[in-house]
């Protein structure tokens, strides 16, 4: 069928492109503003940074995405997670462009961790980092350091006028069999309410755990690894969770886990000075539990 005789969408031009039909088409912010019929005006864009740490005096190479400068030896690499908030610019329609975090975090973040500094001059390089804000158009509300793809340093500014919020984040696995069972149900009940989980079956649990650390070990790694290992972990690995003091009330679903693992820990970690903050608790990839502590 020849183009162009039939098929009104097609041009009959050499080029043979075809031409979607436009109606009622929003061709410039204006128009998007006043048409559509919600008004969500602040953004919150994040934009992740990856430095290879091979004691490079700068950040050159090519390829952002695997990290830079380029390997040419072993070296670890860290990943920088910076956010803002504010309006899209109305012309371009960005909250930034994203070459200009990875200009600020050249500048700005990966002298400071260039040669691997201890843990108290990696945090108040992101202070510093935290009070040259005033280089983007819109608020810096938080820096993370992936420092592992199960470890990293945060700083937040949760709320404003208050002071930035440090945190330190680690995940934890163990493996544990369990059911879900209500003891005030029947058989027929539990099979209805739980299904296959009232079934005994196991999972390899992930468990995060966000602590607000001392500013002298702001990356209290080791003491925190003992800490979850002897309170939690000990307790619960390689176990049938509800044959445990810790669910013979409540049963072993992913979100009691949580908050019971939550309990078990806040009041050790705070006589070691670790505030707790929050615990996840994931019982396979599509399913997270969190408590939040403040």
């Amino acid at each position: 069928m020849p183009l162009g005789k039939t098929m009104g969408s097609w041009r009959v031009a050499a080029d043979r492109q075809p031409v979607r039909k436009m109606k009622n088409t929003l061709r410039n912010k204006e128009d998007f503003t006043v048409k559509r019929p919600y008004r969500i005006s602040v953004v919150e864009l994040t934009r992740i940074v990856r430095f290879h740490l091979d004691g490079s005096p700068s950040p050159l190479g090519c390829n952002g995405y695997a990290g830079r400068p380029g390997l040419s030896k072993i070296a670890p690499m860290v990943e920088v997670h910076i956010t803002l908030r504010g309006e899209p610019d109305p012309k371009t329609h960005y909250v930034l462009d994203i070459k200009k975090f990875d200009q600020w975090a050249n500048e700005h973040i990966f002298p400071a961790l260039s040669t691997c500094p201890g843990s108290t001059t990696v945090t108040q390089s992101l202070r510093n980092a935290f009070q040259t804000q005033n280089d983007f158009p819109h608020e810096l509300i938080s820096i993370k350091l992936q420092l592992s793809p199960y470890a990293s340093l945060s700083l937040d500014a949760t709320m404003p006028n208050v002071p930035l919020a440090l945190t330190f984040t680690q995940t934890y696995d163990f493996a544990a069999a369990h059911y879900l069972w209500a003891h005030n149900a029947d058989e027929a009940k539990n099979r209805s309410l739980y299904g296959k989980c009232s079934g005994i079956h196991g999972h390899n649990y992930q468990v995060e755990v966000v602590v607000e650390p001392e500013s002298n070990d702001p990356i209290p790694s080791d003491k925190l690894d003992h800490l979850v290992t002897e309170h939690l972990l000990d307790a619960w690995d390689h176990q049938v969770l509800n044959e445990l003091d810790d669910f013979q009330d409540v049963p072993p679903s992913v979100e009691r886990i949580a908050q019971i693992a939550a309990a078990r820990l806040v009041d050790p970690l705070a006589a070691s000075n670790l505030k707790l903050r929050e615990v996840s608790v994931s019982e396979t990839d599509r399913t997270r539990a969190r408590v939040r502590l403040g």
